[in-house]
């Protein structure tokens, strides 16, 4: 009788089989780090690099490629991440190449050194051929090694990298590129990133002000990764832009700063929170609500506010964020105070959606103006009708509009359906769409609120909105203006006009209004847009570079239509079925309104 043998484990290959499959394990076995005070040790995560494992965890397992823009707070340890995980990539990996560019020639050095203090200390590390300032290559003089290597660059050439093959590109505080040269740069890098499942292009940073390319690509990603507190503990959450292209596969992350456990302190006997705007640590208690945070991150921040952002709570707020709005928005000077109000609000609505959605969705079908009830495929609400509050028998409404200048100009039609009486935001549309079919798609959202009053703006593009509605359409409840027509005589316009002189009523009313009614506004998104509404340099006001505004415009607009209008004495119509058409022999009222 033949008895099986056990097969030999050889203890030295599963250990190295570990070390290759197994990065967190390597890293704490084999990866030193230099500390603040200039010890080595042992590289084992943080909060902040744990949560980018499990992120990069739950992208990969998407089926998405890693392709990461990450907002974070100061000396969190993202860069040695990236640094430590393309060292493990490349020593166990045949013919791949690493990329790390920084924004000056001191941080490349600095960076580069972190490399070489791990190779230099890794006692199963493969053999090196090249070892310069640039460069640290993997292989043999007869090139039978390992093939791979890691390169370092300064941001300010123009076409950095080009023509070399990268599969890991790791673009360290993109915010301090050199501006003039941030735009050429990218595109000659990008290229060289091949679309391989074994390739990663991550971009970290902290804020540097508003605009630029790192800007622009945080807020343009599609999907948002938000870390933050549970029971004292960093977890995060996914959501999907709506307003971000459908084929966009960049992951926004953003690490505040309180899920690090050393940024606390011990507060002294008799702390107490701020509970009013304080003019230099705001509302505490406020922020305690929100963020799940304690009295020792409170006393951190204090600390750090009075000394190291010397007494500024503006750069604190940049250089350690809680959200990324206000990271980007220290500089600037925000319409919508206070800022606080409008997060806290933001906060609770996303809130309820993740707990028990109040929404209702409906598309709309234009040939017959039915409402077809729908769910957004994972969360995208562009073009779909988003419903808080159906129709009420006897409520009047307002149903306001900003069209869309020009695809070209990459702008979005927002609708928005406000209770008169109240302003209360009812329901809400946004997405592209021909002017003449939006003024289809008003048409039945007016008839589906109790043939509300219909202020589409009819600047541009909108005035053929405006006509399909009142010549083709003959919507009988359409917004009319009265305009001085000299010597002795009034006209007639339909639709809204924004001028320099009505939008900053419009906008300023809409955000007192805020202030009185926060409760009104219901959209996340069009909060979102007020975050990123300021004042500018010259007087004028509007959305942030890479930014929108529709959605505060359409709101705005429809807030300051319903104050102008007297409540019907009369019920208002009933809404009209679901089914109902487009009138098929439309009348051809006077034009003198288009003039």
């Amino acid at each position: 009788m033949t008895t099986a043998v056990e097969p030999t484990i050889d203890p030295a290959k599963e250990l190295l089989r570990r070390y290759k499959q197994d990065f967190p394990y390597f890293a704490r076995e084999r990866i030193k780090i230099q500390t603040k005070k200039g010890d080595l040790i042992a590289f084992r995560f943080n909060e902040d690099q744990t949560i980018l494992e499990a992120i990069e965890k739950d992208i990969l397992s998407r089926g998405r490629l890693l392709r990461m823009v990450i907002l974070k707070a100061r000396r969190r340890g993202v860069s040695t991440h990236r640094i430590a995980k393309n060292y493990h990539r490349t020593i166990f990996k045949f013919n791949r190449y690493a990329y790390h560019v920084t924004h000056e020639p001191d941080s490349k050095d600095f960076l580069f050194s972190m490399t070489k203090r791990m190779h230099a200390n890794n006692p199963c590390r493969p053999k090196e051929l090249y070892n310069s300032k640039s460069i640290l290559e993997f292989n043999t003089k007869d090139r039978t090694g390992m093939d791979s290597a890691i390169r370092v660059g300064a941001a300010g050439k123009d076409h950095l990298g080009s023509g070399q093959l990268i599969h890991y590109l790791h673009l360290s505080e993109l915010a301090k590129y050199p501006r003039h040269a941030e735009a050429k740069l990218l595109t000659s890098l990008l290229q060289c990133v091949p679309r391989d499942p074994d390739s990663e292009v991550a971009v970290e940073s902290t804020a540097a002000g508003l605009g630029g390319e790192f800007y622009e690509w945080f807020w343009s990603a599609r999907f948002f990764y938000e870390v933050y507190l549970h029971k004292g503990k960093p977890v995060f959450r996914v959501t999907i832009r709506p307003d971000a292209d459908a084929e966009n596969e960049y992951a926004a992350i953003f690490i505040p700063w309180f899920t690090n456990s050393e940024y606390q302190m011990d507060p002294e006997p008799g702390f107490k929170r701020t509970t009013v705007d304080h003019p230099v640590y705001g509302n505490e208690a406020e922020m305690v609500k929100l963020y799940a945070i304690n009295d020792r991150h409170l006393k951190w921040r204090r600390v750090m506010i009075a000394n190291e952002c010397k007494g500024k709570p503006e750069v604190f707020r940049q250089e350690y964020p809680s959200n990324p709005e206000e990271a980007f928005l220290a500089t600037g000077r925000p319409v919508f105070t206070p800022i606080n109000a409008v997060l806290a609000r933001k906060k609770a609505l996303e809130k309820a959606q993740r707990e028990k959605d109040p929404r209702k969705f409906y598309t709309c079908m234009f040939s017959t103006g039915q409402w077809i009830a729908t769910t957004p495929e994972r969360g995208d609400t562009d073009s779909i009708l988003q419903v808080w509050e159906e129709p009420r028998q006897g409520a009047h409404y307002v149903v306001s509009a900003d069209v869309a200048e020009g695809l070209e100009k990459g702008d979005w039609d927002s609708v928005d359906v406000l209770e008169q009486l109240t302003g209360r935001q009812v329901a809400h549309w946004h997405g592209h769409t021909a002017p003449d079919q939006l003024a289809v798609l008003l048409y039945h959202i007016g008839h589906r609120y109790n043939v509300a009053c219909v202020a589409p703006e009819r600047n541009n593009h909108g005035l053929t909105t405006v006509s399909k509605l009142f010549t083709d359409l003959n919507y009988p409840n359409l917004y009319v203006e009265e305009v001085d027509d000299p010597p002795h005589k009034k006209r007639k316009r339909y639709g809204w006009h924004t001028t320099s002189a009505n939008k900053p009523l419009a906008v300023d009313g809409m955000a007192a209004d805020f202030r009185a009614a926060a409760a009104n506004i219901n959209c996340v998104e069009t909060l979102g847009e007020m975050l990123s509404f300021k004042h500018e340099n010259d007087g004028s006001m509007g959305a942030e570079s890479g930014r929108f505004d529709d959605r505060v415009m359409s709101f705005a607009i429809g807030n300051h239509v319903r104050k102008t209008l007297a409540l019907p004495s009369s019920s208002p119509a009933v809404a009209v079925p679901s089914g109902s058409p487009v009138p098929a022999t439309p009348t051809t009222p006077s034009m003198a309104g288009f003039t």
